[in-house]
Protein backbone atom coordinates (compact mmCIF):
# COMPACT_ATOMS: atom_id res chain seq x y z
CA UNK A 1 0.00 0.00 0.00
CA UNK A 2 1.11 3.73 -1.16
CA UNK A 3 0.43 6.61 0.97
CA UNK A 4 0.96 9.88 -0.42
CA UNK A 5 1.88 12.78 1.73
CA UNK A 6 1.23 16.64 1.21
CA UNK A 7 2.55 19.74 2.44
CA UNK A 8 -0.46 22.20 3.96
CA UNK A 9 0.12 25.87 4.85
CA UNK A 10 0.18 25.17 8.07
CA UNK A 11 3.73 23.53 9.05
CA UNK A 12 2.85 21.72 11.80
CA UNK A 13 -0.29 19.72 9.64
CA UNK A 14 0.48 17.48 7.38
CA UNK A 15 -1.66 15.48 4.70
CA UNK A 16 -2.04 11.79 4.04
CA UNK A 17 -3.92 10.45 0.91
CA UNK A 18 -3.70 6.46 1.02
CA UNK A 19 -5.37 6.57 -2.10
CA UNK A 20 -8.83 5.06 -1.09
CA UNK A 21 -11.88 6.27 0.20
CA UNK A 22 -12.36 6.90 4.02
CA UNK A 23 -15.70 8.82 4.52
CA UNK A 24 -18.57 8.91 1.99
CA UNK A 25 -19.11 12.93 2.44
CA UNK A 26 -18.03 15.29 5.33
CA UNK A 27 -15.26 15.27 8.01
CA UNK A 28 -14.74 13.81 11.00
CA UNK A 29 -12.24 16.06 13.33
CA UNK A 30 -10.45 14.86 17.02
CA UNK A 31 -8.48 16.70 19.07
CA UNK A 32 -8.44 14.92 21.77
CA UNK A 33 -8.07 11.10 22.27
CA UNK A 34 -11.55 10.96 23.87
CA UNK A 35 -12.77 12.22 20.71
CA UNK A 36 -10.58 10.07 18.63
CA UNK A 37 -12.01 6.67 20.27
CA UNK A 38 -15.17 6.95 18.16
CA UNK A 39 -12.92 5.91 14.90
CA UNK A 40 -10.54 3.25 14.61
CA UNK A 41 -8.34 4.83 12.12
CA UNK A 42 -8.10 7.93 14.33
CA UNK A 43 -7.84 6.60 17.69
CA UNK A 44 -4.77 4.68 16.41
CA UNK A 45 -3.25 8.00 14.91
CA UNK A 46 -3.91 9.49 18.10
CA UNK A 47 -1.86 6.82 19.68
CA UNK A 48 1.37 8.48 18.11
CA UNK A 49 3.07 10.21 20.37
CA UNK A 50 3.57 14.13 18.85
CA UNK A 51 0.31 14.27 17.22
CA UNK A 52 -2.79 16.91 18.60
CA UNK A 53 -4.94 16.42 15.64
CA UNK A 54 -6.62 14.43 13.22
CA UNK A 55 -8.97 15.09 10.45
CA UNK A 56 -10.44 12.33 8.10
CA UNK A 57 -11.90 13.61 5.24
CA UNK A 58 -13.38 11.61 1.89
CA UNK A 59 -10.23 10.44 0.98
CA UNK A 60 -7.49 12.13 3.06
CA UNK A 61 -6.29 12.51 6.46
CA UNK A 62 -5.03 15.72 8.37
CA UNK A 63 -2.88 15.21 11.19
CA UNK A 64 -1.58 18.13 13.15
CA UNK A 65 1.70 17.92 15.66
CA UNK A 66 2.41 19.10 18.64
CA UNK A 67 5.81 18.39 18.95
CA UNK A 68 8.61 16.37 17.40
CA UNK A 69 10.33 16.95 13.55
CA UNK A 70 7.99 15.84 10.96
CA UNK A 71 10.95 13.30 10.11
CA UNK A 72 10.25 11.44 12.94
CA UNK A 73 6.19 11.66 13.72
CA UNK A 74 5.52 10.86 9.80
CA UNK A 75 6.76 7.07 9.71
CA UNK A 76 4.77 6.18 13.04
CA UNK A 77 1.63 8.00 11.34
CA UNK A 78 2.14 6.15 8.09
CA UNK A 79 2.27 2.95 10.27
CA UNK A 80 -0.67 3.86 11.97
CA UNK A 81 -2.97 4.61 8.63
CA UNK A 82 -1.63 0.85 7.20
CA UNK A 83 -2.15 -0.60 10.11
CA UNK A 84 -5.72 0.41 10.11
CA UNK A 85 -6.26 -0.64 6.19
CA UNK A 86 -4.58 -3.80 7.07
CA UNK A 87 -7.19 -4.40 9.74
CA UNK A 88 -10.38 -3.91 7.49
CA UNK A 89 -12.16 -1.57 10.37
CA UNK A 90 -14.13 0.89 9.05
CA UNK A 91 -12.98 4.26 9.62
CA UNK A 92 -15.80 5.40 12.15
CA UNK A 93 -17.76 3.43 14.51
CA UNK A 94 -21.45 2.42 13.08
CA UNK A 95 -20.18 3.26 9.13
CA UNK A 96 -19.02 0.84 6.85
CA UNK A 97 -15.62 -0.11 5.54
CA UNK A 98 -17.69 0.65 2.00
CA UNK A 99 -20.01 3.36 2.48
CA UNK A 100 -23.57 3.91 0.99
CA UNK A 101 -23.06 6.19 -1.97
CA UNK A 102 -24.81 9.25 -3.25
CA UNK A 103 -28.05 8.44 -3.79
CA UNK A 104 -29.78 9.55 -7.88
CA UNK A 105 -32.95 10.00 -6.21
CA UNK A 106 -34.59 12.22 -3.23
CA UNK A 107 -33.82 11.32 0.15
CA UNK A 108 -36.52 11.80 2.73
CA UNK A 109 -35.61 14.81 4.42
CA UNK A 110 -32.75 15.75 2.91
CA UNK A 111 -32.05 19.82 2.75
CA UNK A 112 -33.17 21.72 -0.15
CA UNK A 113 -29.54 22.83 -1.03
CA UNK A 114 -28.68 18.24 -1.79
CA UNK A 115 -31.77 18.19 -3.85
CA UNK A 116 -30.50 21.55 -5.81
CA UNK A 117 -26.95 20.26 -5.88
CA UNK A 118 -28.47 16.88 -7.46
CA UNK A 119 -30.59 18.26 -10.31
CA UNK A 120 -27.15 20.47 -10.74
CA UNK A 121 -25.15 17.32 -11.46
CA UNK A 122 -27.28 15.56 -13.26
CA UNK A 123 -26.85 18.26 -16.17
CA UNK A 124 -23.50 17.24 -16.41
CA UNK A 125 -22.78 14.71 -19.38
CA UNK A 126 -20.39 11.73 -19.42
CA UNK A 127 -18.70 12.23 -22.95
CA UNK A 128 -17.93 8.94 -23.53
CA UNK A 129 -21.40 7.33 -22.07
CA UNK A 130 -23.64 10.49 -23.35
CA UNK A 131 -25.48 10.06 -20.17
CA UNK A 132 -25.42 12.27 -16.98
CA UNK A 133 -22.71 11.25 -14.01
CA UNK A 134 -25.41 11.31 -11.42
CA UNK A 135 -27.30 8.58 -12.99
CA UNK A 136 -24.64 6.53 -14.51
CA UNK A 137 -23.41 6.23 -10.91
CA UNK A 138 -20.30 8.33 -10.60
CA UNK A 139 -21.12 10.55 -7.94
CA UNK A 140 -19.84 9.32 -4.46
CA UNK A 141 -20.86 11.97 -2.01
CA UNK A 142 -22.22 15.51 -1.99
CA UNK A 143 -21.76 17.91 1.55
CA UNK A 144 -22.61 21.13 2.26
CA UNK A 145 -21.46 23.39 5.18
CA UNK A 146 -23.23 25.94 7.15
CA UNK A 147 -21.44 28.40 4.78
CA UNK A 148 -22.46 27.09 1.58
CA UNK A 149 -19.34 24.96 0.83
CA UNK A 150 -20.01 21.94 -0.62
CA UNK A 151 -17.35 18.73 -1.41
CA UNK A 152 -18.45 16.53 -4.10
CA UNK A 153 -16.55 12.83 -4.15
CA UNK A 154 -16.81 11.52 -7.62
CA UNK A 155 -15.08 8.82 -9.91
CA UNK A 156 -14.29 8.03 -13.35
CA UNK A 157 -15.29 4.70 -15.21
CA UNK A 158 -11.64 3.33 -15.68
CA UNK A 159 -8.67 5.21 -14.40
CA UNK A 160 -6.80 7.64 -16.70
CA UNK A 161 -9.85 8.35 -17.98
CA UNK A 162 -9.58 11.37 -20.67
CA UNK A 163 -12.43 13.03 -19.76
CA UNK A 164 -11.39 13.12 -15.98
CA UNK A 165 -10.15 16.79 -16.42
CA UNK A 166 -13.75 17.91 -17.91
CA UNK A 167 -15.77 15.62 -15.70
CA UNK A 168 -14.49 17.32 -12.38
CA UNK A 169 -14.30 21.11 -13.98
CA UNK A 170 -18.34 20.38 -15.23
CA UNK A 171 -18.91 18.88 -11.27
CA UNK A 172 -17.65 21.97 -9.84
CA UNK A 173 -19.75 24.31 -12.10
CA UNK A 174 -22.39 22.69 -11.46
CA UNK A 175 -22.21 22.72 -7.90
CA UNK A 176 -21.42 27.03 -7.79
CA UNK A 177 -24.62 27.25 -10.19
CA UNK A 178 -27.12 26.28 -7.39
CA UNK A 179 -28.25 29.08 -5.09
CA UNK A 180 -26.43 29.74 -1.79
CA UNK A 181 -23.79 27.86 -2.58
CA UNK A 182 -20.12 29.81 -2.13
CA UNK A 183 -17.36 27.58 -3.37
CA UNK A 184 -16.98 23.80 -4.54
CA UNK A 185 -14.18 21.19 -4.11
CA UNK A 186 -14.37 17.91 -5.55
CA UNK A 187 -12.19 14.91 -5.18
CA UNK A 188 -11.53 11.95 -7.05
CA UNK A 189 -11.54 8.42 -5.65
CA UNK A 190 -11.59 4.98 -7.52
CA UNK A 191 -12.30 3.28 -4.01
CA UNK A 192 -15.00 1.87 -4.34
CA UNK A 193 -14.24 0.91 -8.18
CA UNK A 194 -17.30 2.43 -10.30
CA UNK A 195 -18.77 -0.87 -12.11
CA UNK A 196 -22.47 -0.77 -14.32
CA UNK A 197 -24.04 -1.81 -10.99
CA UNK A 198 -23.86 1.60 -9.76
CA UNK A 199 -26.08 2.79 -11.96
CA UNK A 200 -29.39 4.20 -11.40
CA UNK A 201 -32.54 2.75 -12.66
CA UNK A 202 -32.92 5.50 -15.22
CA UNK A 203 -29.29 4.60 -16.31
CA UNK A 204 -29.73 1.12 -16.61
CA UNK A 205 -33.07 1.29 -18.88
CA UNK A 206 -31.08 3.85 -20.59
CA UNK A 207 -28.54 1.68 -21.38
CA UNK A 208 -30.82 -2.01 -21.65
CA UNK A 209 -29.54 -3.32 -18.51
CA UNK A 210 -31.48 -5.23 -16.23
CA UNK A 211 -32.39 -4.08 -12.82
CA UNK A 212 -29.98 -5.37 -10.35
CA UNK A 213 -27.29 -6.42 -13.15
CA UNK A 214 -24.58 -4.82 -14.64
CA UNK A 215 -22.34 -5.38 -17.81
Amino acid sequence: MFIETQATSDPATLKFLPGRMILSAGTFEATTPQAASESALAARIFAVSGVARVVLGTDWIAVTRNAGPWEHLKPAVLGAIMEHFLSGDAALDGRSAEPELFSAVPVPGESGTIAALREALRGVIDPELGFNILDIGLIYGVSVDAQGAVQVTMTTTTPGCPATAYLKNGASEAALSVPGVTSAGVELTYDPRWGPERMSAIAKAHFGIPEGEGW
